[in-house]
């Protein structure tokens, strides 16, 4: 009902021609994706496919994180996996 009122046939015609999926493979900047497979809004079917990256990209899925949560620990003492990741990326590429 929504996507018509914006200009698309349906949801899938908004999920296709919004997806930054299909420009992953000109990325020519060193890129980190990190997605969780547990994610309620970005579907397995979705994810992009190893070939349809480019050299560029390092594409890590993680078993859990949920929508771009990533906390592990407990509640008194959470961890921010994105605090850690980054960080240690960027000094590896700063590195390269």
């Amino acid at each position: 009902m929504t996507a018509p009122l914006h200009g698309f046939v349906d949801a899938q015609d908004y999920y296709r021609r919004a997806s930054s999926r299909y420009f992953l493979g000109e990325i020519r900047t060193p890129t980190l994706i990190i997605q969780a497979a547990d994610d309620p809004f970005v579907f397995p079917h979705s994810l992009p496919l190893a070939e349809e990256l480019s050299d560029c990209i390092q594409f890590e899925l993680q078993a859990k994180g949920g929508h771009v949560g990533f906390v592990d620990g407990s509640l008194r003492q959470p961890g921010y996996y994105l605090e850690r990741r980054i960080p240690q990326w960027l000094t590896a590429v700063g590195r390269e």
